[in-house]
């Protein structure tokens, strides 16, 4: 009789052990899950941030795209305004 007490006092302590990891085991899902959610809530509001800037980079771009035709342009009419003044002079001096 005495062993059969022993063992269900041992099969009780076997239970609660196991409850009582069965409720850790849940606290730590939750905080996992809670994790995951502020980690995937980061990525979204980082994603946002590369759009941005990669929208942001685009506009600059385009920007000195723009900037590099106008001094190219400008460049060009530079040249021919230093051109034909050479070639007055020459006409001039002549």
């Amino acid at each position: 009789m005495e062993a059969i007490k022993k063992k269900m006092l041992m099969l009780k302590l076997d239970k609660e052990n196991a409850l009582d990891q069965a409720e850790q085991a849940e606290t730590d899902r939750k905080a996992a899950e809670d994790r995951s959610k502020q980690h995937e809530d980061e990525l979204l509001q980082m994603q946002k941030k590369l759009k941005a800037t990669e929208d942001e980079l685009d506009k600059y771009s385009e920007a000195l795209k723009d900037a590099q035709e106008k001094l190219e342009v400008a460049d060009k009419k530079a040249a021919d305004v230093s051109k034909t003044n050479s070639q007055w002079c020459v006409w001039c001096i002549s």
